[in-house]
């Protein structure tokens, strides 16, 4: 069977990932059938994180590459917020060339206000977020591929800007554009400007159906064919031996965090979390639905195993 699917590792480094253990990953995602390696971008995971290493996305994204040769480098996502454009579009571009051409390009508008607040960064409005997202969007695009790049924005401007080298990638790496609500605003957004859109973590199949319902109605509103849009989806994924393992761990849960059993259960209704017949069933799910991309967040340290897993008993078997 031929296996159009993309799967992905998602490794988020405010978690206390060190160099070597994103080495170890990313190798073997390389060596086990997966075609992509995604980044979180954080400064940090709490407040009280005093003693978890968090390194820098484009920095662990650099590592990455330097270590692989075919698997595929993402953001999911930059923050727009973090870094100006004009500088973030410098970055990727030699990225991409560092990389032979295997960056994947990941954008959002920010959330995690805890971060905007240490950090000294404005956080004003989701709207507001989400309209310099887009500005963003135009301002990269036009470094990438303007000789002399030009914008008049509401929020960024460029004059006679000069960026070279372009992006090893014609015309430029797949933008994706990546929400946790997706909220019609973002959705919008992405019909409008990006190659790809990223949902992620917790829509069952049937909500996110809902979902493509409106994506559809925003690409007919731009005259965009459905199908040019990438669909990619971010899952809480944990494989578990058997159906009593399941249930000892949904248990357990919800006795350590005052939940129901019910509660508990209504939450893995959008992660992958099951035996693997029950994995695979679900990614048939919403592989119907014409999800090309799957970004899979195991449990940390469990990654590795994961993946050899997916190897032998999932990828390709969907």
């Amino acid at each position: 069977m031929t296996d159009t699917i993309k799967y992905g590792v998602q490794i988020e480094p405010q978690f206390g990932y060190d160099f070597k253990q994103i080495y170890d990953i990313v190798q073997s995602a390389e060596n086990s059938k997966f075609s992509h390696a995604w980044f979180s971008d954080h400064f940090m995971m709490t407040k009280e994180s005093t003693d978890l290493t968090s390194y820098e996305c484009f920095t662990a994204m650099m590592a990455a590459a330097s270590k692989t040769s075919i698997l595929r480098i993402g953001a999911l996502v930059f923050c727009n917020s973090y870094r100006h454009p004009a500088v973030l579009a410098k970055q990727i571009s030699s990225l991409d060339h560092f990389s032979n051409g295997r960056v994947e390009f990941g954008y959002g508008s920010g959330w995690k206000e805890i971060e905007y607040n240490a950090y000294g960064i404005d956080y004003p409005s989701a709207g507001i977020r989400i309209k310099q997202l887009a500005e963003g969007i135009d301002v990269l695009k036009s470094l990438w591929q303007e000789e002399y790049a030009n914008y008049s924005g509401e929020y960024y401007n460029l004059k006679d800007a000069v960026s070279f080298p372009k992006p090893f990638q014609n015309p430029y790496p797949p933008i994706w554009v990546g929400t946790m609500e997706a909220k019609p605003k973002m959705l919008e957004l992405a019909a409008k400007q990006a190659n790809g859109l990223n949902i992620a973590w917790s829509f069952a199949p049937d909500v996110y159906q809902e979902k493509l319902q409106r994506i559809a109605e925003f690409c007919d509103k731009y005259d965009r064919d459905p199908s040019t849009l990438m669909l990619s989806y971010g899952v809480w994924t944990r494989i578990y031996e058997s159906e009593e393992e399941k249930m000892k761990v949904i248990k357990d849960t919800a006795e350590r965090r005052g939940f129901t059993i019910e509660e508990v259960e209504k939450r893995y209704d959008g992660s992958l979390h099951g035996t693997l017949d029950e994995i695979k069933d679900k990614l048939r799910q919403y592989k119907k639905l014409g999800i090309t991309h799957f970004v899979f967040m195991f449990p940390q340290n469990q990654e590795i195993q994961s993946m050899e897993i997916f190897s032998k008993e999932v990828i390709g078997k969907i």
